[in-house]
């Protein structure tokens, strides 16, 4: 899979030995993915060219750095101090004639031109100890000088992980044991856009997950999910696949798609980068934060506390937990679709004896959030946690 990257670039502050020649240029870059998350703990190689007089010029100095970016996407380098492919950095004529800073980068999928841009050396010689470049420790502030830009995902306050495994997480449950579950907040982020539709976002426990089902007809990658199956080849395929409740677009938009089980564990990932379709474990620690007291091995007597307050049938829903679970039914082989209204049947990662493990929500019983195993060519819907 070929990733694309956005980089927005941060002013850099230039460090000067006297006011002519730099010793080294810091500079930081802030490594994005293309939904905008930070592509966090990543290593990349990055290359540095500078021009002389125009930016298609002759190349007076290039260097490499290889270096990993932080948990939120930020890197930072000193252009002077890489690993030497051309020329000498300390012999650059800063004074005479402009010079231009070409940028390439390599995350592992090949090597990625970023542009070229001029480098204004004179005023960095002249102001670059006077100007203030911080991250705010709140919101998502970047201050450069007296003026600042919103760049969301910088702050210092966003999400820590506190992702363990089970043996710690949770310790009575024995299934769980060996299982690395996800517990990474939302940062203060209440939604998030994936393929031109907003999807809220709520913290549960430490957990940031979906408040709405995912509704994507396409991987991460960009590649189409199939749909539009008879009922033959829906019970038959092992390839990911989605259906909309009586292929009605108005049930799309409330209820999102129904997915097979194989389209949470395909390798393209149906959530976003950064996010994943949760496993049986995950749900576990979510329904111990619900029902303290409890290991997450069994049904979770919380079924209330996740339902959506619109839409059921039953008038008892309360919604405490914010995951805001809507009755969106299911599809099965010969009797295409039921329950809409009055169950929400939601698939895990997780398979146990080669059925896949789900979550369910069904009539009359709308106190139990239920789990159970089902046939791996059933359509649930989704929901993603962040990683």
């Amino acid at each position: 899979m070929k990733n694309l990257f956005l980089l927005i670039f941060l002013v850099p502050a230039t460090l000067f030995s006297n006011a002519q020649v730099p010793n080294s240029i810091p500079y930081q870059a802030l490594v994005r993915n293309t939904d905008g998350s930070p592509m966090a703990s990543t290593s990349v190689t990055i290359n540095f060219s500078i021009h002389n007089l125009t930016a298609a010029g002759d190349v007076v100095y290039q260097e490499i750095h290889t270096a990993t970016t932080n948990t939120q996407g930020l890197v930072s380098l000193n252009i002077g101090s890489g690993t030497l492919v051309t020329g000498s950095f300390s012999a650059i004529n800063w004074g005479s004639g402009t010079k231009f800073l070409q940028v390439a980068m390599n995350a592992g999928n090949g090597n990625i031109d970023l542009g070229t841009q001029q480098m204004m050396s004179v005023p960095y010689a002249l102001y670059a100890e006077e100007v203030d470049v911080r991250v705010s420790t709140t919101g998502d502030s970047l201050f450069i000088g007296s003026n600042y830009s919103i760049v969301p995902g910088v702050s210092a306050a966003n999400p820590v992980s506190t992702s363990n495994y089970g043996s710690v997480l949770l310790p009575g449950n024995t299934t769980c044991q060996n299982e690395y579950i996800s517990v990474t907040g939302c940062g203060g982020l209440d939604s998030l856009l994936y393929y031109d539709r907003y999807y809220s976002l709520v913290e549960i426990g430490g957990q940031c997950w979906f408040a709405e089902n995912l509704a994507t007809d396409k991987y991460a990658n960009g590649d189409n999910i199939p749909t539009g199956l008879t009922n033959t080849q829906w019970q038959n395929t092992t390839a990911g696949a989605y259906a909309v409740y009586n292929n009605s677009s108005s049930n799309d938009a409330v209820y999102g798609k129904l997915y097979n089980w194989y389209t949470t564990v395909d390798s393209r990932g149906v959530c976003p980068t950064g996010w994943h379709v949760p496993s049986d474990c995950e749900w576990n620690y979510m329904q111990v934060v619900l029902e303290p007291g409890t290991t997450g091995s069994q049904d979770c007597f919380c079924g209330f506390q996740l339902m959506s307050l619109t839409l059921w049938s039953t008038t008892n829903a309360t919604n405490s937990s914010g995951l805001s679970l809507v009755p969106s039914g299911q599809h099965l082989f010969g009797s295409p679709f039921e329950g809409l209204g009055y169950s929400a049947f939601l698939w895990t990662s997780s398979e146990l004896n080669n059925f896949g493990l789900g979550r369910d929500i069904v009539f009359q019983a709308e106190d139990i959030l239920g789990k159970n195993v089902h046939q791996k060519y059933t359509g649930f819907a989704i929901r993603c946690i962040k990683k």
